[in-house]
C-alpha cells in the first residue's frame, strides 16, 4: 500500500466499514469516510452526508479524489429494518448517485460494490455451494434493491469504470449490528451471565444454517479484490461452510459462564424467508486474489461475546 493512496469508504461507521477504515490506516492510506452519522473511527476524514441526496456523492468525491472507493453504505434490514422505499433509494438510486459521480470526477479509480448473498435464487440442492453463475431470486425488499444495486454497478463497468462486485454472505464479528442472528444471541447469552434466573436460551429457527465469515476477514476480501480483482465481475465472500443457528448458540455458550444454559426451539415468524440453508464457493475470489478467511467462526463468536459483555457491564454503570 502506497503511501499517497487516498482511500473513500461510504458506510465508515458500520461495522464492515469501520473495519475497512483500520485496515486501510495501519497500511498508510489517507482514509475519508462518508456516513449518516458522525461517529467515524479515528485518524480518518469524516464527512456526515447521504447519498440519495442530489450532490452529496459528487461533494464528498471532489473532496476526497479517492484512488479507491469501497462503498460500503446501505440500507439493511434487522431489528429496525428501513422501509422498502428507503431500501431502493439507498441501495440503488445512491449507488447510482456515486458511481456517477466517479466516472465523472474519478475515472480511474478502483471501485468495490459490496452486495449480498441475498439476491441468489433458492438453490435446488442446499447441499451445494452457491456460485456467481447461479441465478438470481431475491426473496425480500432488501434483496431485490441489492440484486438491482448489483446490475447498476455492471452498469457502470461495461461503460469503462473498474467496479468489483461482491455477494457477501453472513457477516459476524467485533460490531456486528445488533439486530443480526450472532450479536442477538451474543447479547442476550451475556444477560444471562449476569441472571441469576432461570438458564433458558428460547431462539427462533434453530435449524436454520448459513455461511458465516468473520468481518476483519470480509474486509481483507475487499481490499485484495481492488488490488488484483478482475473488474467487471462480482465475487462470492465467503467461507465456504454453512453453520446452524443451532450451533452458533452452542459455540457461544461453551464460552460462556452459563454453558450449562438451555437451549430451545421457537417458532420461526410467520412470513420469514423459507431458505433453510446457504453457503457460498469463494473460489473465485480465493484464485484471483489469494484470499482466504483466517479467523475461526469459535474466535469470532468469543469476541462478540466479549464486546456484549463490556456494553451491558457500561449499560449498569
Amino acid at each position: 500500500m502506497r503511501k499517497s493512496l487516498r482511500v473513500l469508504v461510504t458506510g465508515a461507521t458500520g461495522s464492515a466499514g469501520s473495519h475497512l477504515c483500520e485496515l486501510a490506516l495501519a497500511g498508510g492510506a489517507e482514509v475519508c469516510g462518508l456516513a449518516r452519522d458522525q461517529d467515524f473511527p479515528k485518524g480518518i476524514t469524516g464527512i456526515t452526508g447521504d447519498l440519495t441526496i442530489p450532490g452529496v456523492a459528487a461533494a464528498c468525491v471532489e473532496r476526497s479524489r479517492p484512488h479507491r472507493i469501497f462503498h460500503l453504505a446501505a440500507a439493511v434490514h434487522g431489528s429496525s429494518p428501513a422501509s422498502p422505499d428507503e431500501m431502493f433509494r439507498t441501495n440503488v438510486g445512491g449507488t447510482f448517485q456515486l458511481l456517477d459521480a466517479a466516472r465523472r470526477l474519478v475515472p480511474d479509480a478502483r471501485i468495490l460494490v459490496a452486495g449480498s448473498s441475498g439476491i441468489y435464487a433458492s438453490p435446488d440442492d442446499p447441499e451445494k455451494p452457491v456460485k456467481e453463475s447461479d441465478p438470481m431470486g431475491p426473496r425480500s425488499a432488501y434483496a431485490s434493491s441489492k440484486a438491482a444495486q448489483d446490475l447498476v454497478a455492471a452498469q457502470f463497468s461495461l461503460g469503462g469504470l473498474h467496479v468489483v462486485r461482491t455477494r457477501t454472505f453472513n457477516q459476524t464479528g467485533p460490531r456486528e449490528p445488533k439486530g443480526l442472528v450472532c450479536a442477538t444471541l451474543a447479547r442476550r447469552i451475556a444477560a444471562l451471565e449476569q441472571s441469576r434466573g432461570p438458564q433458558i436460551l428460547e431462539v427462533r429457527d434453530l435449524d436454520a444454517a448459513r455461511d458465516f465469515c468473520d468481518v476483519r476477514d470480509v474486509v481483507r476480501a475487499y481490499w485484495a479484490l481492488l488490488e488484483s480483482g478482475r473488474p467487471g465481475l462480482a465475487y462470492n465472500v465467503c467461507s465456504g461452510r454453512a453453520t446452524s443457528i443451532r450451533e452458533i448458540a452452542r459455540v457461544i455458550l461453551a464460552a460462556s459462564e452459563c454453558a450449562g444454559a438451555m437451549v430451545c426451539g421457537i417458532p420461526a415468524e410467520s412470513g420469514s424467508p423459507s431458505l433453510r440453508k446457504q453457503l457460498g464457493d469463494c473460489s473465485l475470489l480465493c484464485r484471483d486474489t489469494g484470499w482466504s478467511p483466517q479467523i475461526p467462526l469459535a474466535a469470532s463468536l468469543a469476541d462478540l461475546l466479549t464486546e456484549w459483555r463490556g456494553r451491558l457491564a457500561g449499560a449498569y454503570e
